[in-house]
C-alpha cells in the first residue's frame, strides 16, 4: 500500500451542484458529508485519490467527486455514492491522505466562497504522482538513523539472552496427569494434552519440553485453564510420557522476530509513518496546535491533565506521551481518546499485558465495534466477548436473524409444492380451461349465426330495404328537425326587436316573412317524420318476423343454450383466474414491482398476466435460492471472514507482539497506535505496534518496573565481558536501552504540547500518596480521596509493622535450599500471616505483596490450610497494574550487612505502595531498610519512616502482634 500524507495549509470549500442533491440518498446531505470530510481531515485521517481530473474523497461510509474551480479556489460536489469493496480496494492500492487544520467548508454558490480558501489541487496532483510512482530503493539513512537501529538489532540479541536466562531460572510447569489429545493429525506426530497443577502463563505457539525427556519437545497449540494441548516435533510413544511430571519452557523466536521486523520496516522505509525515526533519534515532531473546543462523550477532569490529554491527543500529528502515575484515570482517558477517535479512524489499543488492553476495552461504549486479538485463556470475560471469533459468529446470528424473515418469506416461491407454485398452478389450470372455454363459445356463436342466417334468408332482403329506409328517413328528418329550431330561433329574435324603436315597422316586416318560413319548415318536419315512423314499423314488423322464425327454430336454440352455458362457465373460470393473480400479486409486490393489469379481461389478458407472474416468481424464486446458500455460506467460519471482520473494526485491541504475530493482522495498517504501560515496555517491543501506524500515543509511567530488571541486565553484561565483539560502550549503550523503556529515554526531551502528566489521583488515600508524589513524582501528584476507613488496628491509611524490636536471629532473613538469587524471612511471613488471617473477614478485596518468590510460597504455606489464597498473594512484579482494598507489603529483607539486593530498584518500591484503595500495611525491619548501603534507597527509607511518624501509624511487631491477636480472639 502507498500512502502519501499531504498537510493543506488553508481551509477547503465545496459547492454542491443543484443536480447533486437529486442524485444523493435521501439520508444523505451535501452539507453534512461536508461536514464529515472536516472532521475527518482535520484528525489528518481523510483518504482521497486522484482519478481523471477529479477528487475522490472516502469518508467512513461514503465516495465523494469533487471537481476544481476555474479558479482553483473550491471544487464542486459533483456525486457521491456508498463506499463499496472496490473502493477498498483502490485504497489499498494507493491513496492520499489529507490533513486540513482549517476544515472543509459547504457554500451553496461559488459567490459565497470566501477569499483565502484554496483547492490545493496542484498540490494534491503532485502528491498523487508521487503515491503512484513505482517504489524506488529507500535512500540511504542518515548515519544517526543507521547507528540507531544497529544499536537496536544488538538490543534485540540482549534481550534475548536475557529471556534465555529467565526461561533457565523460570519454575516448571507440573502436570498430575496426561492424556492423549483428540486432535486431527496432519503427520505423524502427536499430541498430548497435560493437566497442571495451577494455571500459567504460556502463550500459544511456546515451545516446551519434559523435563526429564529433553528430547521431548513441542509446540502449544492450545490453552485452556489448567489444561495445555501440545503438538510434538516427532512421534511420541504414550509410554514414554511420564505419568506425571513437570514441562519446561524453551525460548520463544517469533517475539524476536516481529522486532527484527519491525526495524527491518524502518530500515526499508516501510514505516507508516514516515517520520518515526526522527521523532524517536532526533525527537523532531511536527507542530500543532491542539483543539480546546473538542469535549469527551464522559466528563475528564479538566485541571488534573486528562482533557488536555485527550484534545491533544485528537490533533497530534505524530507522537504524544502521557505520563499516568498510579490512580489518575489513564485507563478512563485513553478510553475517551479511542471513543472519540472510533468511526474516523482505525485505532490500535495495545500494551505489554492482556490485561491492560482488556481494561480499556472495557471502558469503551458499546456503539465502538472492537474486535480482540489474542489468547482467550489470558482475556478478561469481556474480552473473550469480543474476539474475533465471537464477533463473527455475533455477525452471523445478527445478519441471520436479519435476513430470516426474507428467506421465509422467499421460500414461498421456491419448489414444486410452494404457495407460489401452487396458485400459479392453479391460475394456469383456470385459464387453460378458460381458452378452450372461449374457443368454444366462439364457435357456438359462429354456429348460432349461420342457423339464424339459414332460418332468415328470405327476409333478408326486405331487412336490408327496411333498415335502409329507416337509416334515411331519421336522417331526414333529424336534419329538418335542426332547420326548423333555426328558424324558430331567428322568428323570435325578429318579433323581439318589432315591439319598438325606430326600425320596429321593418322587424314587424321581417317576423311575418320568417313566420311563413317556419310553418313550411315544421311542416316539412312532420311529413319526414311520419314516413321515418313508418319505416320504423316496417322493420320493426320485419324483426318480428324474423325472431318468430328464429324462435321456432330448434337447432337455433340449442345453439344458443349451449353458448349461454358457455358464457357462463368463461366468466367462472376467469374469476377463478382473477383471484389466483390477486394471491400472487399480494405475494409478489412487497419485492417486486408489477404492471398494473391491461384495460382488458378476456383470456388474452389474463394469458399475459399469467406470463408476467410466471416471470416473477421464477426471479423471487433465484432469489430465495441465492438467499439460502448465501445464509448457509455466512454460518460457516472462515479465516476469510474473520479477516474482514478485523479490517472493518473500528477499534481493534492486541498486546504488542500480538499485533505482530497474530495472522489476522498482516499488513494491517493504524491511523492512531495507543500504547499502554509504555514505560515497561522495551524499545523493541514498541516498535512492533509503532511501525504499524500514522501517529501514536504512549500512556505509562516510567517511575515503576522497567521493561528489565537492574540484576537481568547487570547478569547479561557479565556474561559479555569476554565477548570482543562488543566494547564496553556499546554494552553500556545497550544496558542503558534494556533498563529504560523508550518513554523514559522520550519523556521530557520532547516539546511541551507532546507530552503531558496526569497529576489528580483518585485511588489512594492521602496519606499514601503524599509520600508517593514526594519520593517519585517531584511533589505534583495531587489526590482527590476520601481517605480510608476505620481500620480495627491503624490509626492511619498508611501504616508500618516494624520487626527490629525482635531479636536479629529471629528476624534475619534466609534464602531457600538450592536458590541462593532468593530471600524468605520466617518471622516477616507469619506475622503477615496472622495479620491476613485476622483482617480477611474485614477486607475482602485484599492482596500481599513481596519481592521474593521464595517469601511469597512461604505466606502461602503459612495460610493454605485456611482457605485458597494463591491469588492474593504473588510477588511485586507480577502485581504491577493491580489494586486492592487492602495490600500488605513484606519487604523480606533484614541482616546486619544492610544489605537490599534488589530492592535498591525503588521503582519496585513505587509500585507495591501504589496498590492499596483504603488501607497500606509494610512489613519490615526499619534499621535495615533505612540504614541500607545503597544510600537512595536508605533516604527513601528514612523519608518513608518520617513520614509514617507525622501522618501515619509504625508499631512495633511485638505490639502489633498483640494486637492482631486480640483482634482475632474478638
Amino acid at each position: 500500500m502507498t500512502t502519501v500524507p499531504v498537510f493543506l495549509t488553508r481551509a477547503v470549500a465545496v459547492v454542491p451542484s443543484q443536480k447533486v442533491y437529486a442524485k444523493l440518498a435521501p439520508d444523505l446531505h451535501p452539507f453534512g458529508l461536508v461536514q464529515e470530510m472536516s472532521e475527518l481531515a482535520h484528525a489528518g485521517a481523510l483518504p482521497a485519490r486522484v482519478d481523471e481530473g477529479r477528487l475522490a474523497v472516502y469518508t467512513s461510509r461514503h465516495v465523494a467527486w469533487l471537481y476544481p474551480s476555474a479558479h482553483g479556489d473550491a471544487y464542486s460536489l459533483g456525486g457521491a455514492a456508498p463506499r463499496r469493496f472496490r473502493d477498498e480496494e483502490r485504497l489499498v492500492e494507493a491513496a492520499l491522505l489529507l490533513r486540513c487544520q482549517y476544515g472543509w467548508h459547504a457554500f451553496h454558490h461559488v459567490r459565497d466562497v470566501r477569499p483565502g480558501m484554496s483547492a490545493h489541487w496542484d498540490l494534491l496532483r503532485r502528491s498523487w504522482a508521487q503515491a503512484e510512482a513505482p517504489s524506488a530503493s529507500p535512500a540511504p539513512l542518515p548515519p544517526q538513523h543507521a547507528f540507531y537501529l544497529d544499536l537496536m538489532s544488538q538490543v534485540i540479541e540482549a534481550g534475548r539472552d536475557i529471556e534465555v536466562n529467565r526461561q533457565h531460572d523460570a519454575e516448571p510447569l507440573l502436570y498430575r496427569n496426561k492424556a492423549s489429545a483428540r486432535e486431527q493429525r496432519h503427520s505423524v506426530r502427536d499430541v498430548y494434552t497435560f493437566h497442571l497443577l495451577r494455571p500459567v502463563d504460556v502463550a500459544d505457539g511456546a515451545v516446551l519440553y519434559l523435563r526429564d525427556r529433553p528430547e521431548l519437545r513441542g509446540r502449544v497449540i492450545r490453552i485452556k485453564g489448567t489444561e495445555i494441548t501440545i503438538r510434538f516435533e516427532q512421534a511420541v510413544d504414550y509410554s514414554r510420557i511420564p505419568a506425571s511430571g513437570a514441562l519446561m519452557a524453551m525460548p520463544s523466536d517469533r517475539i524476536y522476530r516481529a522486532q527484527a521486523d519491525a526495524v527491518a520496516r524502518l530500515r526499508e522505509g516501510r514505516s507508516v509513518n514516515r517520520g518515526l525515526l526522527h521523532q524517536l533519534v532526533e525527537r523532531r515532531v511536527a507542530s500543532y496546535r491542539p483543539d480546546p473546543q473538542t469535549r469527551p462523550r464522559e466528563q475528564l477532569d479538566e485541571g488534573s491533565g486528562q482533557l488536555a490529554a485527550f484534545q491533544r491527543a485528537l490533533t497530534v500529528p505524530d507522537l504524544l506521551l502521557v505520563l499516568g502515575p498510579p490512580g489518575t484515570g489513564k485507563t478512563r482517558t485513553i478510553a475517551q481518546i479511542v471513543a472519540a477517535c472510533a468511526g474516523r479512524q482505525r485505532v490500535l489499543v495495545t500494551s505489554h499485558t492482556n490485561r491492560a488492553v482488556d481494561n480499556v476495552l472495557e471502558k469503551l461504549p458499546e456503539d465502538v465495534f472492537t474486535v480482540r486479538i489474542g489468547n482467550e485463556d489470558k482475556m478478561s470475560a469481556h474480552a473473550r466477548g469480543l474476539m474475533v471469533e465471537n464477533r463473527v459468529q455475533q455477525e452471523q446470528r445478527r445478519v441471520l436473524a436479519a435476513t430470516e424473515g426474507t428467506a421465509a418469506a422467499l421460500a414461498s416461491f421456491t419448489g414444486a409444492g410452494s404457495p407460489a407454485a401452487r396458485w400459479l398452478s392453479y391460475l394456469a389450470q383456470c385459464l387453460d380451461g378458460a381458452s378452450a372455454t372461449d374457443r368454444e363459445f366462439t364457435r357456438l356463436l359462429g354456429a348460432r349465426k349461420e342457423a339464424v342466417a339459414r332460418v332468415t334468408a328470405a327476409l333478408a332482403g326486405p331487412l336490408r330495404e327496411a333498415e335502409h329506409e329507416t337509416a334515411r328517413t331519421r336522417t331526414v328528418a333529424a336534419e329538418l328537425d335542426g332547420l326548423c329550431r333555426r328558424a324558430r330561433t331567428r322568428h323570435e329574435a325578429a318579433a323581439a326587436r318589432a315591439q319598438s324603436g325606430a326600425l320596429a315597422f321593418l322587424f314587424r316586416w321581417l317576423t311575418n316573412r320568417r313566420a311563413g318560413r317556419l310553418r313550411t319548415a315544421e311542416q316539412a318536419l312532420g311529413e319526414a317524420e311520419a314516413r321515418s315512423a313508418v319505416a320504423a314499423a316496417t322493420l320493426a314488423a320485419l324483426n318480428k318476423q324474423a325472431e318468430q322464425l328464429i324462435a321456432g327454430d330448434r337447432q337455433i336454440g340449442e345453439l344458443a343454450d349451449a353458448a349461454d352455458k358457455a358464457r357462463e362457465e368463461l366468466h367462472r373460470e376467469l374469476t377463478a383466474a382473477e383471484r389466483a393473480s390477486a394471491m400472487l400479486r399480494a405475494m409478489i409486490s412487497p419485492w417486486l414491482p408489477l404492471d398494473p393489469l391491461g384495460p382488458g379481461h378476456d383470456v388474452a389478458c389474463w394469458q399475459a398476466e399469467r406470463t408476467r407472474l410466471e416471470k416473477a416468481v421464477v426471479t423471487l424464486a433465484t432469489r430465495a435460492s441465492l438467499l439460502s446458500d448465501w445464509r448457509a455460506g455466512i454460518s460457516e467460519t472462515s479465516e476469510e471472514l474473520q479477516r474482514e471482520m478485523v479490517r472493518y473494526a473500528t477499534v481493534v485491541g492486541a498486546t504488542c507482539i500480538g499485533t505482530a504475530t497474530a495472522p489476522l493482522l498482516a499488513d494491517l495498517e493504524f491511523d492512531l497506535v495507543i500504547v499502554d504501560e509504555a514505560g515497561q515496555i522495551s524499545t523493541p517491543n514498541l516498535l512492533v505496534p509503532l511501525v504499524r501506524g500514522r501517529r501514536a500515543l504512549l500512556v505509562g509511567d516510567h517511575h515503576q518496573l522497567p521493561p528489565y530488571l537492574d540484576e537481568e541486565v547487570r547478569d547479561w553484561a557479565e556474561s559479555l565481558r569476554a565477548d570482543a565483539e562488543l566494547g564496553q560502550e556499546a554494552i553500556n549503550s545497550i544496558g542503558d536501552i534494556l533498563r529504560r523503556s523508550a518513554f523514559e529515554q522520550l519523556y521530557g526531551t520532547l516539546p511541551a504540547d507532546n507530552q503531558i502528566m496526569l497529576r489528580l489521583q483518585r485511588r489512594m488515600p492521602r496519606e499514601i500518596a503524599d509520600f508517593i508524589s514526594a519520593a517519585f513524582y517531584g511533589g505534583i501528584l495531587q489526590t482527590n480521596h476520601p481517605g480510608g476507613g476505620q481500620d480495627p488496628i491503624f490509626s492511619s491509611p498508611f501504616a508500618m509493622i516494624d520487626t527490629s524490636d525482635l531479636p536479629s536471629a529471629q528476624r534475619r532473613e534466609g534464602s531457600p535450599p538450592g536458590d541462593k538469587k532468593s530471600y524468605r524471612n520466617e518471622a516477616e511471613a507469619g506475622l503477615i500471616a496472622r495479620l491476613v488471617t485476622a483482617y480477611a473477614p474485614r477486607y475482602k478485596d485484599w492482596a500481599v505483596i513481596v519481592p521474593y518468590k521464595a517469601q511469597a510460597e512461604l505466606i502461602r504455606a503459612k495460610l493454605g490450610a485456611r482457605a485458597d489464597v494463591a491469588e492474593h498473594i504473588d510477588t511485586v512484579d507480577s502485581f504491577q497494574g493491580g489494586e486492592r482494598d487492602l495490600i500488605v507489603y513484606g519487604f523480606t529483607r533484614s541482616n546486619d550487612q544492610r544489605r537490599i539486593g534488589f530492592l535498591k530498584e525503588l521503582r519496585r518500591l513505587n509500585v507495591a505502595i501504589s496498590r492499596a484503595r483504603a488501607q497500606l500495611i509494610v512489613v519490615g525491619d526499619a534499621t535495615t531498610l533505612s540504614q541500607a548501603r545503597e544510600k537512595e534507597f536508605a533516604q527513601v527509607m528514612k523519608a518513608m519512616l518520617a513520614h509514617l511518624a507525622r501522618v501515619g501509624d509504625i508499631r512495633p511487631s511485638r505490639e502489633a502482634g498483640r494486637l492482631i491477636d486480640s483482634l482475632e480472639e474478638a
